[in-house]
């Protein structure tokens, strides 16, 4: 496509021949560039989003349309799959791939309900160009030419979808968030400071720096060496499913996390738990193969602190932060309700329309307005005529109306014409029973007869087409206060959604920190029932390990972590159920990650050698065989926290010693 093709003026739609012409163009395949279509508002000649401006932004890349509301918005209309219409001072752009044919919201329709909204509907429609222009390669230099020369730069700051940047000529170019990651905010991506090299656009001085965006590969590589197992890492819900959550660690690095990884209640609905776009803080677990696993289950029981979110360039921001917390917008009740139309009187409907037509007139009523019609002439609704024509009376028309008898009929001009011509009764007189006769001058009177008739059939026109214009004006207010109850819906809407969002992840975190209270039940003296598969206790819990290693531990990854052997220290199972406060399952997953070895790589556990004293200089506890205890935590930033205590012998098996309270040292 060349940039001649595309028109530099705003196209306007002035008739619904042009209308439909429109429409069939926009379904057809193969046009070259996408298409701004921007309507007015009802009973405005002139749309709240500058048309101008809108082709400035997207100058070479998209044509600009302005198409009126009326008789010509419902030509357009009637011409265009559903739901893809535009009228009523809505906008949308329209792709050359006609995708949006048969999913409309492909093409998203923007309402701008005043000139207020002129910058931010304005920003969308340029959004969706571009994203257009990209996706169809109208914009941007394609990757698979490496020899294309290339232009550094530095960023000089982001502002909301744009970059400005100074180039290494002494100039200026721009960085489009659609020419780098579609679904990451551009300040998320490039900082003040940073350098950049890409492709210039010299004509549009647009710089497509997707040539150093490093690809899907490349970020695992990054989240693999950057998140270690057990750190607390910042995430993106990308799809809410029934039994699990999509998250991403970095655009296209998505990590499926199941039910069971994320609540114990089986009454949860995640969609009620999460929202699509929401930053959420999950913690790494061990995978196979160098995979990634996560959990959310168990990191509102810490105060970890997430690490930083990984930078997507060098010296970039962070491309997640955890927003701060938003309150709990109450109900606007204050808003006037826009469910009643407005009912405007007939007098100030008419006068809208033509206030020269209709006065209005006191009475003694005030509940009533009466209406004094001041019959319109010719000229005043079809315009002054440049030449008289002649009416010519034909031969089949009836002959003059005939005055009732004893009114006086009043003189008009073929009488004062005929009185001219020499006639002996020009002027009218009371008309008698008998038959008058025929006054002289009779074809002027006939002509002023037929006048006579023709300003009534005028007068009756007049009428017709004022009613017309206040039918017309009526269902314009009614348009407009339709558009209104359309804004106050969408607005609320969004509010909603806000909250929901909000809900979402208060309503989360409540059902974790329920669930850690559950597993506390024990300070209260509460037991929470198990279920038993043994009547031996030391039986029940290797069924209890054996299990959660089987659950926690990848198919593929078993045979590099297996259980390694233990024994149950004489003490041991008296101490998991005399040592209340942490939950059985805490306990048993705890087991699993020391005797697969992974305990010593998660921060979380916090696993240490137990120690003589309280000193950091003291030597490490060991037994005459060469066994050396180790001490590792089940909570952590709790009163009281709970630890185990194990025995590693030299020969690589465990003996499990004891559950014990934070200051008890014994092993």
């Amino acid at each position: 496509m060349t940039e001649s093709r595309v028109p530099a003026r705003v196209r306007r739609v002035a008739s619904e021949d042009q209308a439909r012409e429109l429409a069939a163009a926009l379904q057809r395949p193969g046009r070259d560039q996408p298409v701004v279509v921007i309507s007015t508002p009802a009973g405005r000649d002139v749309p709240y989003v500058d048309p101008k401006r809108v082709l400035d932004d997207v100058a070479g890349l998209a044509e600009v349309v302005v198409i009126p509301t009326g008789d010509v918005s419902w030509a357009f209309s009637s011409g265009m799959p559903p739901d893809t219409q535009v009228y009523g001072g809505a906008s949308r752009v329209y792709g050359t791939d006609l995708e949006w044919v048969h999913h409309p919201r492909r093409s998203p329709l923007h309402f701008a309900y005043s000139a207020d909204e002129d910058e931010r509907v304005r920003d969308r429609l340029v959004s969706d160009v571009m994203r257009f222009a990209v996706r169809e390669g109208i914009v941007g230099a394609p990757r698979s030419a490496p020899d294309t020369a290339t232009t550094e730069g530095k960023v000089l700051g982001v502002l909301g979808t744009r970059a400005l940047i100074s180039t290494e000529d002494g100039g200026q170019a721009t960085v489009a968030e659609e020419l780098v990651f579609a679904d990451v905010a551009l300040a998320r991506v490039l900082a003040p400071g940073m350098r950049v090299t890409g492709v210039l656009d010299p004509a549009r001085r647009l710089l497509d720096i997707r040539g150093m965006l490093p690809d899907g590969d490349a970020l695992r590589r990054v989240v693999n060496a950057t998140y270690r197992v057990g750190h607390v890492v910042l995430c993106r819900v990308e799809v809410v499913e029934q039994d699990a959550v999509r998250i991403a660690l970095a655009p296209g690095v998505v990590v499926r996390v199941r039910r069971a990884e994320i609540t114990g209640n089986d009454l949860d609905l995640l969609s009620d738990l999460f929202t699509p776009g929401e930053v959420v803080a999950a913690r790494r677990v061990p995978a196979p193969l160098d995979g990634l696993a996560l959990r959310l289950d168990d990191v509102d029981e810490t105060e970890d602190e997430p690490v930083p979110a990984i930078a997507l360039l060098d010296d970039g921001p962070p491309w997640l932060e955890l927003p701060p917390p938003l309150p709990i917008e109450p109900a606007d009740t204050s808003r006037p309700s826009l469910a009643e139309p407005r009912r405007l009187p007939l007098v100030e409907l008419v006068e809208t329309v033509r206030p020269s037509l209709v006065e209005p007139v006191e009475t003694s009523d005030p509940s009533l307005v009466e209406l004094v019609e001041t019959p319109p002439t010719p000229a005043d609704l079809f315009g002054p005529r440049q030449t008289e024509p002649v009416l010519e009376r034909r031969s089949s028309d009836a002959g003059p109306v005939p005055t009732p008898p004893g009114v006086q009929r009043a003189p008009t001009p073929g009488d004062v014409a005929a009185r001219h011509a020499g006639g002996h009764d020009a002027l009218p007189s009371p008309a008698s029973a008998e038959t008058p006769a025929e006054p002289p001058g009779k074809a002027a009177r006939d002509l002023s007869l037929s006048l006579d008739a023709a300003r009534a059939q005028v007068s009756a026109l007049g009428k017709e087409l004022l009613d017309d214009k206040v039918k017309r004006r009526q269902v314009e207010l009614e348009v407009d206060r339709l558009l209104g109850r359309v804004g106050e819906l969408t607005e609320r809407l969004e509010r909603s959604e806000r909250r929901a969002e909000q809900q979402a992840t208060a309503l989360r975190k409540a059902r974790q920190e329920a669930a850690r209270l559950r597993r506390r039940l024990g300070d209260t003296g509460v037991e929470v029932p198990e279920d038993r598969h043994f009547v031996d206790d030391e039986e029940q819990l290797r069924f209890e390990v054996l299990s959660e290693w089987a659950r926690a531990i990848p198919a593929a990854d078993k045979a590099g972590r297996p259980l390694a052997e233990y024994t149950l220290g004489s003490r041991f199972l008296a101490s998991v159920t005399d040592v209340e406060g942490v939950s059985r399952d805490r306990v048993v997953w705890t087991l699993v990650m020391v005797l697969t070895g992974l305990a010593p790589g998660m921060n979380g556990l916090q696993v240490h050698r137990l120690r003589t004293g309280a000193g950091g200089d003291d030597p490490a506890r060991h037994r005459d065989d060469g066994a050396v205890c180790w001490r590792v935590s089940l909570q952590v930033n709790t009163p009281s926290a709970r630890r185990l205590h194990y025995w590693k012998l030299p020969g690589g098996s465990y003996e499990l010693s004891r559950v014990v309270l934070h200051d008890d040292v014994e092993p």
